[in-house]
Protein backbone atom coordinates (compact mmCIF):
# COMPACT_ATOMS: atom_id res chain seq x y z
CA UNK A 1 0.00 0.00 0.00
CA UNK A 2 1.33 3.25 -1.04
CA UNK A 3 0.83 6.19 1.47
CA UNK A 4 1.58 9.79 0.09
CA UNK A 5 2.03 13.12 2.11
CA UNK A 6 -0.04 16.23 1.29
CA UNK A 7 0.82 19.03 3.18
CA UNK A 8 0.05 17.98 6.70
CA UNK A 9 -2.31 14.77 5.27
CA UNK A 10 -1.92 11.64 4.58
CA UNK A 11 -3.20 10.13 1.32
CA UNK A 12 -3.63 6.05 0.94
CA UNK A 13 -4.42 4.24 -2.38
CA UNK A 14 -4.58 7.06 -4.61
CA UNK A 15 -3.32 7.56 -8.21
CA UNK A 16 -1.05 10.49 -7.90
CA UNK A 17 -0.95 10.91 -11.48
CA UNK A 18 -4.35 12.16 -12.12
CA UNK A 19 -4.47 14.88 -9.20
CA UNK A 20 -4.67 18.57 -10.20
CA UNK A 21 -3.37 21.21 -7.86
CA UNK A 22 -4.65 24.49 -8.70
CA UNK A 23 -1.95 27.12 -9.55
CA UNK A 24 -2.60 30.45 -7.85
CA UNK A 25 0.04 32.82 -10.37
CA UNK A 26 -0.72 36.62 -10.60
CA UNK A 27 -2.00 36.93 -14.78
CA UNK A 28 1.49 39.31 -15.01
CA UNK A 29 3.43 36.05 -13.33
CA UNK A 30 2.12 33.44 -15.91
CA UNK A 31 4.30 32.03 -19.11
CA UNK A 32 3.24 33.53 -22.21
CA UNK A 33 3.74 30.37 -24.04
CA UNK A 34 0.52 29.23 -26.06
CA UNK A 35 -0.46 26.00 -25.50
CA UNK A 36 -2.20 24.03 -28.08
CA UNK A 37 -5.01 22.45 -25.64
CA UNK A 38 -7.27 21.13 -27.59
CA UNK A 39 -6.41 22.28 -31.22
CA UNK A 40 -9.51 24.78 -31.48
CA UNK A 41 -8.72 28.73 -30.53
CA UNK A 42 -5.45 28.50 -29.13
CA UNK A 43 -6.18 30.85 -26.61
CA UNK A 44 -4.83 28.88 -23.87
CA UNK A 45 -1.97 29.91 -21.91
CA UNK A 46 0.74 28.18 -19.67
CA UNK A 47 -0.09 28.37 -16.12
CA UNK A 48 3.25 28.38 -14.66
CA UNK A 49 5.45 31.20 -13.43
CA UNK A 50 8.01 33.47 -15.77
CA UNK A 51 11.63 31.91 -15.09
CA UNK A 52 13.22 33.04 -18.05
CA UNK A 53 12.28 36.47 -20.67
CA UNK A 54 9.10 35.78 -20.82
CA UNK A 55 8.41 32.19 -20.09
CA UNK A 56 8.41 29.81 -17.91
CA UNK A 57 11.63 27.14 -17.65
CA UNK A 58 9.81 24.35 -19.67
CA UNK A 59 9.09 26.24 -22.56
CA UNK A 60 12.01 28.19 -22.45
CA UNK A 61 14.31 24.83 -22.72
CA UNK A 62 12.17 24.07 -24.95
CA UNK A 63 11.87 27.21 -27.57
CA UNK A 64 15.78 27.00 -27.23
CA UNK A 65 15.70 23.24 -28.51
CA UNK A 66 13.57 24.41 -31.44
CA UNK A 67 16.21 27.59 -33.13
CA UNK A 68 14.48 30.01 -30.62
CA UNK A 69 10.95 30.08 -30.64
CA UNK A 70 8.27 28.42 -29.44
CA UNK A 71 5.97 27.04 -32.06
CA UNK A 72 2.70 28.14 -31.38
CA UNK A 73 4.09 31.46 -30.60
CA UNK A 74 3.37 33.96 -27.78
CA UNK A 75 0.13 34.84 -25.91
CA UNK A 76 0.30 38.65 -26.73
CA UNK A 77 1.56 37.62 -29.79
CA UNK A 78 -1.31 36.52 -33.57
CA UNK A 79 -1.38 32.51 -33.09
CA UNK A 80 0.16 30.97 -36.48
CA UNK A 81 -2.25 29.98 -38.65
CA UNK A 82 -0.13 26.68 -40.15
CA UNK A 83 1.84 25.90 -36.92
CA UNK A 84 5.08 23.40 -37.41
CA UNK A 85 6.40 21.01 -34.41
CA UNK A 86 9.89 20.09 -35.24
CA UNK A 87 9.63 16.76 -34.44
CA UNK A 88 5.61 15.78 -35.07
CA UNK A 89 5.17 18.03 -37.99
CA UNK A 90 1.90 20.47 -39.40
CA UNK A 91 -0.70 21.07 -37.18
CA UNK A 92 -4.43 22.55 -38.17
CA UNK A 93 -6.32 24.46 -35.84
CA UNK A 94 -10.49 23.08 -35.90
CA UNK A 95 -11.30 26.75 -35.52
CA UNK A 96 -10.28 30.06 -36.90
CA UNK A 97 -9.52 33.01 -34.97
CA UNK A 98 -13.52 33.82 -34.82
CA UNK A 99 -14.23 30.26 -33.55
CA UNK A 100 -15.56 29.21 -37.18
CA UNK A 101 -14.83 25.89 -37.77
CA UNK A 102 -12.99 25.23 -40.76
CA UNK A 103 -14.26 23.60 -43.73
CA UNK A 104 -12.74 20.53 -44.68
CA UNK A 105 -12.62 19.84 -48.43
CA UNK A 106 -13.48 16.15 -49.93
CA UNK A 107 -11.42 15.05 -52.18
CA UNK A 108 -12.35 12.20 -54.42
CA UNK A 109 -10.77 8.69 -53.61
CA UNK A 110 -10.09 5.91 -56.03
CA UNK A 111 -11.43 2.62 -55.58
CA UNK A 112 -8.76 0.47 -54.18
CA UNK A 113 -7.60 -2.22 -56.64
CA UNK A 114 -7.49 -5.56 -55.36
CA UNK A 115 -4.57 -7.61 -55.93
CA UNK A 116 -4.80 -11.40 -56.19
CA UNK A 117 -2.01 -13.32 -54.96
CA UNK A 118 -0.77 -16.51 -56.42
CA UNK A 119 -1.33 -19.30 -54.62
CA UNK A 120 2.37 -20.98 -55.01
CA UNK A 121 2.01 -25.31 -54.49
CA UNK A 122 4.17 -26.38 -51.09
CA UNK A 123 7.10 -28.13 -51.37
CA UNK A 124 10.13 -28.41 -53.81
CA UNK A 125 9.84 -26.93 -56.73
CA UNK A 126 9.78 -28.82 -60.04
CA UNK A 127 13.46 -29.64 -61.14
CA UNK A 128 15.28 -28.50 -58.44
CA UNK A 129 18.89 -29.50 -57.91
CA UNK A 130 18.58 -29.58 -54.27
CA UNK A 131 17.22 -33.41 -54.13
CA UNK A 132 18.00 -36.09 -51.34
CA UNK A 133 20.87 -38.41 -52.39
CA UNK A 134 20.69 -41.79 -51.45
Amino acid sequence: MEVFKLGNHYLKDIDIKNIKFKNDVEEGQRCFARLWGDGTFGNDRCERIIKEGCMCKKHFEASQRMNGKWWLGLINEERPEEPFHPLSGKHNWSKDKNGNDYVIEVKDVKEDVKIEKVKRPRGRPKGSKNKKKC
